[in-house]
């Protein structure tokens, strides 16, 4: 089923253009833009330290490596399992046409920290051999030591504080967040959308600001992406409205309200091959992103 899923595409919007055909990098930008700085940086350091272990293994004979290959495959199996799984669950979803969220590779991101954290460990425990060494090499040693374990620690007790900061300050807007690099709690809309930024979580919000900013006759038009029903929750305060119907000022609504996945993929430039009917395009809304408050994150609300 997943396979099949995967298989049939569907419209994604990416960095400004529109395609149902997907884009081999979307994963890897994805995940860039929407995991915080702090487990990027601990992922990168890990990677790194196993980057360059691999490098000083290319300076023995291949018996030692066949060897040293076997060992690791034999005490490692599990850690190895998961390096099998992440890469080829990547691999397949880097080719797939379906390019409609980052929770598409979150099975892989318990595996990614596991291997890291265990990357690290060793990495804090290496130790010099200081039996071996003469007087003067185990003192340079032994200060080394101490400056490597005050220089490790600092480093991950900072990424560690960081996150947790991160984190608080962006609750409780979960699901649109990226990282500082990428609009951080408000604008990651600009480079992606569907659930990584917009998936219809904000409806009961949209209720809140209406109660408190329309008269009980008054009405908005609402362009509304997601699962709830509009109606439902906003009763006869809401129209249900999109492009095609035109400005909703000509009926007299003077306020409009428009999800974020809706209007980025109104707005988008549709690559080679992909075809958007005009009317859909809400080319007669002046200023897109003039909006004047928003419903959450992922609901845009215009004046009109």
């Amino acid at each position: 089923m997943v396979l099949q899923r995967s298989a049939g595409g569907n419209n994604a919007y990416l960095l400004g253009e529109l395609s149902s055909h997907g884009w081999w990098y979307y994963f890897p930008l994805v995940y860039l833009m929407k995991e915080p700085l702090p487990a990027l940086l601990v992922n990168g350091i890990a990677f790194l330290i196993s980057l360059l272990g691999i490098f000083a293994s290319f300076k023995l004979t291949a018996k030692r490596i066949w060897k040293n290959l076997t060992e690791y495959l034999t005490i490692h199996f599990v850690e190895f399992s998961m390096i099998v799984f992440v890469i080829l669950y990547w691999a397949s979803s880097i080719t797939s046409p379906l390019n409609i969220g980052v929770r598409h590779i979150i099975p892989t991101l318990p595996f990614i920290y596991i291997l890291s954290s265990g990357v690290l460990r060793r990495w804090f425990l290496a130790r010099p051999r200081l039996i071996t060494l003469t007087t003067q090499e185990r003192f340079e040693s032994l200060i080394n030591e101490i400056f490597n374990i005050w220089v490790k620690t600092l480093i991950l007790g900072f990424l560690v504080i960081w996150l947790v900061v991160e984190t608080s300050l962006s609750a409780p807007n979960f699901l649109s967040y990226f990282n500082e690099f990428f609009g951080w709690r408000q604008n990651g809309f600009y480079y992606v959308t569907d659930s990584n930024f917009d998936w219809g979580q904000d409806l009961k919000r949209l209720q809140s600001w209406v109660k408190i900013n329309l008269e009980p006759d008054e009405k908005i038009a609402v362009d509304y992406f997601g699962g709830g029903d509009v109606k439902y929750y906003l009763g006869d305060n809401a129209e249900p409205w999109w492009s095609s119907r035109g400005n909703p000022k000509d009926v007299g609504i003077t306020w409009l309200a428009i999800s974020a996945n809706t209007l980025q993929g109104a707005l988008a430039k549709p690559v080679e091959g992909f075809y958007k009917n005009p009317a859909d395009e809400y080319r007669w809304l002046e200023n897109p992103y003039g909006f004047a408050d928003r419903a959450g994150t992922a609901i845009f609300i215009y004046k009109l």
